[in-house]
C-alpha cells in the first residue's frame, strides 16, 4: 500500500488535496492539527502514489506548489 503525505502551505491546501484524492479515487484525509493531507492507495508504491497525486494537483491548479508541499 502506497502512502504520501503533503503539508498544507497555503489557504487552499486542504481543498486541493481533497479534490485530487477524489478525482483519482485515492483515500485522503486532512489532519488540521498538522495541516497535512495523507493519501493512501492499494497496489501502488509510495513513489508511484506521490507522482500520481502531483500529476492530479497540477491539473487542479498549475500553482499547486504554493499550497502544498510533499513531506514523505
Amino acid at each position: 500500500m502506497g502512502m504520501a503525505i503533503f503539508e498544507g502551505t497555503g489557504p487552499r491546501g486542504e481543498e486541493l488535496a481533497m479534490a485530487a484524492g477524489q478525482a483519482r479515487g485515492f483515500a485522503v484525509g486532512w489532519d488540521p492539527e498538522f495541516d497535512s493531507a495523507t493519501f493512501d492507495a492499494d497496489g501502488l508504491t509510495d513513489e508511484d502514489l506521490r507522482e500520481l497525486v502531483e500529476e492530479e494537483l497540477a491539473q487542479q491548479d498549475a500553482d499547486w506548489r504554493s499550497q502544498l508541499r510533499f513531506v514523505e
